[in-house]
C-alpha cells in the first residue's frame, strides 16, 4: 500500500511506515507548516488526513473523501484564542486553540492513518465540521 504524502507543498509518495516516520520528522524539524497524507485511488482521492502546526500548536483534519464529511481535532474547550498558521501557498489561516492538540498526537495519528489504509485515527476527540 502506497499513500501520497504534501509536506508544505513537496508531494512524495509515501510506501512503508519507515518513509512515513523519516517525513515526520522532517516535517518536526519545521517551526511551521502543512502536512498532507492521502489515500488515492485510481478513480479518485481516498481519505485524507491534514495537519497544521505552528510551533507548539497543531491541529488535525480528516477528510472521508467520499461522502464529503470531514472532521478536526477538539482539544482543551476553555481555550477562547487563536492560533494562525502558515500554508503551503503562502497564505495565513486562523483557527481556534481549542481545536489544538499535542504534536506527537497529531504525528502518532499519521502513523495510524497510514496502518489502516485511512481510517480516522482512534484515541483522538473529533468534531464534524
Amino acid at each position: 500500500m502506497s499513500m501520497e504524502l504534501n509536506l508544505h507543498g513537496e508531494p512524495r509518495v509515501i510506501d512503508s511506515i519507515l518513509a512515513l516516520e523519516q517525513a515526520l520528522q522532517e516535517a518536526r524539524a519545521l517551526a511551521q507548516c502543512e502536512l498532507w497524507l492521502t489515500l488515492a485511488t485510481d478513480a479518485e482521492q481516498g481519505p485524507a488526513l491534514c495537519m497544521l502546526r505552528n510551533g507548539g500548536n497543531a491541529w488535525l483534519m480528516y477528510l472521508s473523501g467520499q461522502d464529503d464529511l470531514s472532521f478536526h481535532t477538539l482539544g482543551d474547550e476553555e481555550e477562547t484564542g487563536e492560533c494562525s498558521y502558515l500554508l503551503s501557498n503562502g497564505q495565513v489561516d486562523e483557527y481556534p486553540e481549542a481545536w489544538c492538540v499535542e504534536v506527537e498526537q497529531c504525528q502518532r495519528a499519521f502513523v495510524a492513518f497510514f496502518r489502516t489504509g485511512g481510517a480516522r485515527p482512534a484515541g483522538i476527540a473529533w468534531e464534524a465540521d
